[in-house]
């Protein structure tokens, strides 16, 4: 009861505040979202507090911000198009009463990317977002941590609600989370908030190991060796990871062990593996009988039992869900985007790194890029492919791409002009 009393003085306090001022708007949406302080309430006192904050971020936005802060496109325009062609997909839909509701999840979450893309206009206003991400999802792993070590391992770990409720969902969160902790304290220079990030990074690395995802294993992986590419220090982390990996199979929690262990005969004899075959088979049939829009967002397990004879089960893959349920235009677009916004952070990522006027620019694009590719690597092993938080990393890579462009022109045409100038004769120097 008490919780639920602060949570409801909190969004209380938090929609006024996302009125007048858009941007924490954003900021208490995104902690909201990916916080989740909601989730330990019990359930008779939840209410739909993230619509209202979102509600009165976009309404404070229009009002107050819209001027300062214009629609941005440059970045965007896959995921508009992305959105008109689930529309259309929900339309045509096998059961848009299935659909349509999904269109709406989908659309909240782009209606704050974009709004997150446009706000995102300032080196400041890209940290303060990254930080609430981190500091977030940070907690969240420490928290779990702290009950995995306290349990001694000896359950699963689930995640708190919302898309992250379930093991593979809540692995997938944590390891986008702890490349923004690392690479942040990377970036910080206060001490303490270094060790904190580093903390909450190590903890979210223990709950991914204590949720015995398979796929967050290869997401857990995949951020080891995202740091370790992207770090001065190649063998020391090399040595680091190989150690990680002797402790993990020596030291490690039994049951996450045993799940490991299926891993290379997982086509063969797990029945988890084999249907997930089965349901990409039948997403296969599904996008040759449509390959325009698919069978609808939302449709997949309505139209399975018509392209297969097994037992249906969702595709527990995001290509093959996007295709089967939006069609081959459809999945193109939503791959496109997310790397279309890998391609531009590393470009951008190489051109801001070694320039002292840049470098923390340079590093937030590396978080952004690094995150997107973590969130890949787990999606082929699960349908998050309407994950609230890859979708605000797109909205913060076009913020974070036209500041990063805009302080890198400022920068060449000062040289320029110092360049120039010191080319002038002495007297038109002086009468300049």
């Amino acid at each position: 009861m008490l919780r639920a009393i602060l949570l409801y003085i909190i969004i209380i306090v938090a929609v006024p505040i996302a009125f007048f001022r858009p941007f924490y708007g954003v900021l208490i949406y995104l902690w909201l979202s990916f916080g989740r302080p909601g989730d330990f309430v019990w359930p008779e006192f939840q209410f739909g507090y993230l619509q209202l904050v979102a509600a009165a971020t976009l309404l404070g936005y229009l009002i107050f911000e819209l001027q300062r802060s214009p629609p941005r496109l440059s970045g965007m325009t896959i995921l508009l198009a992305l959105w008109v062609w689930l529309a259309l997909a929900s339309l045509k839909a096998f059961d848009t009463s299935l659909a349509f509701p999904k269109l709406w999840d989908y659309t909240r979450g782009f209606i704050m990317a974009f709004l997150t893309a446009a706000m995102a206009n300032s080196e400041k206003r890209v940290k303060q977002i990254l930080y609430v991400l981190a500091i977030s999802l940070g907690l969240l792993g420490f928290k779990g941590a702290l009950d995995a070590v306290i349990t001694g391992f000896q359950y699963s770990m689930q995640g708190p609600g919302g898309m992250m409720a379930e093991q593979n969902e809540y692995a997938l969160a944590l390891n986008m989370g702890i490349p923004i902790l690392l690479l942040l304290a990377k970036d910080e220079s206060n001490r303490w908030v270094r060790i904190a990030f580093r903390v909450m990074a190590a903890g979210s690395a223990l709950v991914v190991i204590g949720t015995r995802s398979r796929s967050g294993l290869l997401g857990l992986i995949m951020v080891g060796l995202l740091m370790t590419a992207f770090s001065k220090r190649k063998l020391v982390l090399s040595i680091g990871l190989v150690l990680a990996a002797l402790i993990l199979v020596i030291f490690g929690p039994q049951g996450a062990l045993d799940r490991y262990r299926t891993i290379p005969t997982a086509t063969e004899d797990d029945a988890s593996t084999i249907g997930r075959l089965q349901a990409w088979s039948a997403a296969i049939k599904m996008t040759k009988a449509h390959p325009l829009l698919g069978v609808g967002p939302r449709n997949f397990m309505l139209a399975f039992p018509m392209y297969s004879d097994d037992h249906p089960r969702v595709t527990h893959n995001a290509a093959f869900d996007m295709l089967a349920e939006t069609g081959i235009p459809g999945c193109a677009l939503f791959l496109g985007l997310i790397f279309a916004a890998i391609g531009r952070m590393y470009l951008l990522w190489l051109r801001a790194r070694n320039n002292t006027d840049t470098e923390h620019l340079g590093i937030y694009c590396l978080i952004v890029m690094s995150t997107l590719i973590v969130y890949l690597v787990p999606n082929m092993f699960i349908n998050r492919q309407d994950f609230d938080l890859m979708y605000q990393l797109i909205g913060i890579s076009a913020g974070l791409g036209v500041v990063t462009r805009r302080r890198i022109a400022a920068l060449r045409a000062l040289e320029l002009a110092i360049q120039s100038e010191a080319g002038m004769p002495l007297w038109q120097r002086v009468q300049g």
